[in-house]
């Protein structure tokens, strides 16, 4: 299966530019850029230093026809334009750079001379993005920089936007961690799993659909045989019906023996996974990360402010760092659902069963005489059991029930 691409974007530069009366085609001055038209430009003029007096001239001539540039008002999140690139030429000391309009804020105002405006070149790339069933490379952050700024409300400065990516990797990675799930979309994923009193509980979460169950043979001259008689529950589990109800007359000898279809090997083919990051997910990723950026540290530990003489500070209660602000943010309360938490486990019971010898003499073997042996029952005794996880997904400890 061939692959597909989505775009994704790089941050060329970002930077604080006035603008200047005169041509696109003449050289600015330092921090100014012209260009044609300040309404619909198809050319601009950007001197290779900002206004703050950084060089920003090799992230300009990064661009290549189909990049963009957005063009941002310092008091207004929605007083914007974004221009794609279709050529980029060197001035040594300036850059002109060919545009043509593809987007605009509903609050955007045609700026006049001598207004400063941030200037930011974005790099768009198509990301080869593996057929489904398949992975490749880190997984996508569970929420996106637009996400961050919706919620800010102002967009991200440019120590902020130095931070953001990592931030999101690492706050997606901690909550998948905890709730042991990628929340990614799987078209066609194949699992082997066993059979529990012919009852299988998949792993998945949540699944949408199952397209095949074969039985695994294990046998040598035997194939594998698929199953078409089983009952999906649409939530979790399969169950795979006695041989006899199948309706099938030419079954292999073995496949009515309970020992194989009760609790036999399967491999199960389906549909499962998060088409989207569900919104409590991204929520919980988003408030973290407001708080992250927020702190007047970068250790999101310690919060404090001063007013004249008066101080005074707030230290987090679950500890330091982005898991800190996760679990300030919910993580372990809002996304409790989304964590497997028990499962259930097969059993074989040995059992303590009485034996008697007789005497020589033939008569009944007296109490004296009787004898307790431990010996397997031959049976498979399933019981349903409350396990306890530990962070890896591994089995820790389970009881079983008395009586």
């Amino acid at each position: 299966m061939a692959q597909r691409s989505a775009p994704t974007s790089v941050v060329f530069a970002t930077g604080f530019w006035q603008t200047q009366s005169g041509p696109a085609t003449t050289a600015p001055g330092n921090g100014k850029y012209n260009a044609d038209n300040w309404a619909s430009p198809t050319l601009l003029a950007i001197a290779a230093l900002d206004n703050n007096g950084y060089d920003r001239r090799a992230g300009l001539l990064s661009l290549r026809p189909g990049d963009q540039i957005s063009e941002l008002g310092t008091n207004d999140s929605q007083n914007y334009q974004v221009w794609s690139v279709t050529s980029v030429t060197d001035h040594t000391t300036w850059v002109q750079v060919g545009v043509g309009v593809i987007g605009a804020g509903s609050s955007f105002v045609t700026p006049g001379m001598n207004q400063t405006r941030i200037l930011q070149a974005i790099q768009v790339v198509s990301q080869e993005i593996p057929p489904a069933g398949q992975t490749s490379g880190p997984l996508p952050s569970l929420a996106s920089p637009d996400d961050i700024v919706a919620r800010l409300g102002r967009n991200l400065n440019q120590t902020e936007m130095a931070r953001i990516d990592a931030l999101l990797r690492d706050g997606s990675a901690i909550i998948r961690r905890y709730c042991r799930q990628d929340f990614t979309w799987v078209e066609d994923d194949v699992i082997k799993v066993h059979a529990d009193g012919g009852i299988i509980v998949l792993p998945w979460k949540p699944v949408d659909s199952i397209t095949e169950v074969i039985a695994i043979s294990g046998v040598p001259g035997i194939p594998d045989i698929p199953v078409t008689w089983y009952h999906f529950d649409d939530v979790d589990t399969i169950t795979v019906m006695n041989p006899s109800q199948s309706g099938i007359i030419n079954l292999p000898e073995f496949w009515y023996e309970e020992t194989f279809w009760w609790g036999g090997s399967f491999r199960v083919k389906g549909a499962h996974g998060y088409r989207e990051t569900p919104d409590d997910v991204t929520a919980v990723l988003c408030t973290a990360i407001i708080s992250e950026l927020s702190t007047p540290t970068m250790s999101a530990t310690l919060a404090s402010e001063s007013i004249g003489a008066y101080s005074y500070s707030m230290r987090r209660t679950s500890g330091a760092g982005l898991s800190a602000a996760l679990v300030d943010a919910g993580m372990k309360t809002s996304l409790s659902d989304y964590r497997k938490t028990q499962g259930t486990i097969k059993v074989r019971m040995l059992c303590r069963l009485p034996t008697a010898r007789r005497s020589r003499s033939g008569d009944d073997p007296s109490p004296a005489r009787t004898a307790m042996a431990t010996t397997p029952t031959h049976l498979w005794r399933r019981i349903s059991l409350p396990v306890r996880y530990s962070r890896a997904g591994a089995v820790r400890s389970y009881s079983l029930p008395t009586g």
